[in-house]
């Protein structure tokens, strides 16, 4: 593996999990804040909004995506023209996404009480209120968040995640005072828009000085052919992933109202907190993933697929573990006993959470070939089905169907599916059965940490907040330990070591030039 792209993937990943210690612990304060302060619907009217806000964000339909992946080949050839052509086609497209957006939002509005259950708070305007997280889902695509692109393709998004780290700490810290002082939910949201302004204007002024030879240029309105098909592949995609991950809070809201909402959200946003945290671990690498495929051969970046799959594995198993063992007591902890799900609910969340974590390794492959289109019939499917059972159980199991009809469709249409077409497509002459056994491996290795973690969890009888400490702990150690004694009995366990081996010496090697 080359060395640059290992420091790069070790970079990322750090600004990363830092950024995300900051979107973790101070967005939990200040959801925590509203919760007490001004109560549980209120933090059903976030969840709400953001669901459907998230849902006419299907308008950027992927470019994003596509335009990284197109930015691979002319980084690394250093074609600075193409570079420019490429990113001025993306800041076009997305002042067209932001007008449809804020257009698509606005058509919305006067409908927007018929998505909320019952009643909501008197003391605001729920159409003011909507508007400002309108403003602030949109205003992004007028400024420069397309510079980001740059970033991401160059393998330097830790630059990009350092700004939003800091402007973060700035945003939570304000938004929490002037709840404290003012209790303004107006407010409260009128800081988290100039957020997001400062940071894209910090982010445009970054990517000015690293890539002085960019300007936007002329080009045509249309899309490169191949450009075409990839985000019409993509926005298939997007739509899925939207409606998997949106309409659960949009028709808990319509079925059960905004208490049920509330309560779901919290469970969902611990979820989502821990979510992000192993996407950032698999996204860190996809630049360096992407200019793998385009200099090594097939084998090769089997062979590392297999490793990152054992290294991310042990980490997933870990983490789906403390989550099954932590859950109850800190939501007992946070929200109290009156906003907390069952413990079979509980259970599905832990199992939504290690499914839909499954697909993160092999994703980066996908996204490194540019595999989008070849998906577009899973996409549709799993977005259809997850509909429909989503409707359907709700309706018969309450939130556990609607949990019950996430995992269905993540196991079946994205897990599956989706490794079958990148064997097909670009691992074509490896093994799919050798990851199939590779991946059964490692969930035995969960599902018996599991069992073994919440048989002793559930038998401590300790205060809620040490029980938080002491859950968490043996989950961990437990877990680690199981893991590491069965990981040594694999084929890969070698290569893996030597991996972990050189990033340890990367980071060693870092440290001491620091030092000089």
């Amino acid at each position: 593996m080359n060395d640059t792209r290992t420091k790069n993937t070790i970079r990322n990943i750090k600004a990363g999990l830092i950024n995300q210690i900051v979107s973790i612990l101070l967005p939990f304060i200040n959801r925590t804040a509203v919760l007490w302060i001004l109560g549980a619907e209120f933090t059903g009217i976030a969840s709400l909004f953001s669901s459907i806000l998230n849902v006419l964000n299907i308008a950027e339909l992927g470019f994003h995506t596509a335009i990284v992946y197109s930015l691979y080949k002319p980084m690394a050839e250093k074609d600075n023209q193409k570079i420019c052509e490429l990113v001025s086609l993306y800041k076009k497209i997305y002042s067209i996404v932001g007008t449809i957006v804020f257009a698509g939002g606005l058509i919305i509005l006067p409908f927007i009480t018929y998505f909320i259950d019952g009643s909501y708070p008197n003391t605001i305007n729920i159409y003011i209120v909507y508007l400002l997280y309108l403003i602030n889902s949109g205003i992004s695509y007028f400024l420069f968040s397309y510079k980001e692109s740059l970033l991401i393709a160059d393998q330097r998004n830790d630059i990009s995640t350092n700004i939003r780290t800091v402007i973060n700490i700035l945003r939570y810290v304000l938004q929490l005072i002037c709840l404290i002082v003012t209790k303004s939910f107006y407010l409260y949201l009128i800081v988290s828009i100039i957020g997001t302004i400062m940071t894209n204007i910090s982010i445009q002024i970054a990517t000015k000085k690293r890539y002085p030879f960019y300007k936007n240029v002329k080009t045509s309105r249309k899309l490169p052919k191949e450009l075409k098909k990839q985000v019409e592949g993509l926005m298939i995609g997007k739509i899925c992933d939207t409606l998997r991950n949106s309409f659960d809070s949009v028709i808990i809201s319509t079925l059960f109202g905004l208490t049920a909402t509330a309560v779901y959200g919290n469970y969902y946003y611990i979820y989502s907190a821990l979510y992000a945290v192993m996407l950032i671990i698999c996204n860190s690498m996809s630049a360096s993933v992407g200019n793998s495929i385009i200099k090594k051969t097939e084998e090769e970046n089997y062979e590392n697929m297999l490793v990152f799959s054992q290294l991310f594995s042990v980490i997933l198993g870990v983490c789906t573990v403390c989550l099954l063992c932590v859950y109850q007591p800190f939501m007992s902890a946070w929200a109290g006993e009156d906003l907390m799900l069952s413990d079979f609910n509980m259970i599905l969340f832990c199992i939504y959470f290690y499914a839909i974590n499954l697909n993160n390794i092999r994703n980066q492959y996908i996204s490194g070939t540019g595999l989008w289109w070849k998906l577009k019939i899973s996409y549709v499917i799993e977005a259809v089905g997850n509909l429909v059972l989503n409707i359907v159980l709700g309706m018969w199991l309450g939130i556990s169907g609607i949990i019950l009809a996430t995992i269905i469709t993540i196991l079946l249409f994205n897990y599956f599916q989706r490794n079958k077409v990148l064997f097909n497509n670009y691992f074509k002459n490896q093994s799919i059965g050798k990851f199939y056994k590779q991946q059964f491996y490692y969930f035995i290795l969960t599902l018996i940490s599991a069992l073994i973690c919440y048989f002793i969890c559930s038998n401590l009888e300790l205060n809620k907040y040490v029980l938080i400490l002491v859950n968490g702990a043996i989950s961990a150690i437990v877990t680690l330990i199981i893991y590491l004694v069965g990981i040594r009995f694999t084929s890969i366990y070698q290569k893996t070591c030597e991996f972990v081996n050189m990033i340890i010496a990367n980071i060693l090697k870092k440290k001491n030039l620091n030092k000089i």
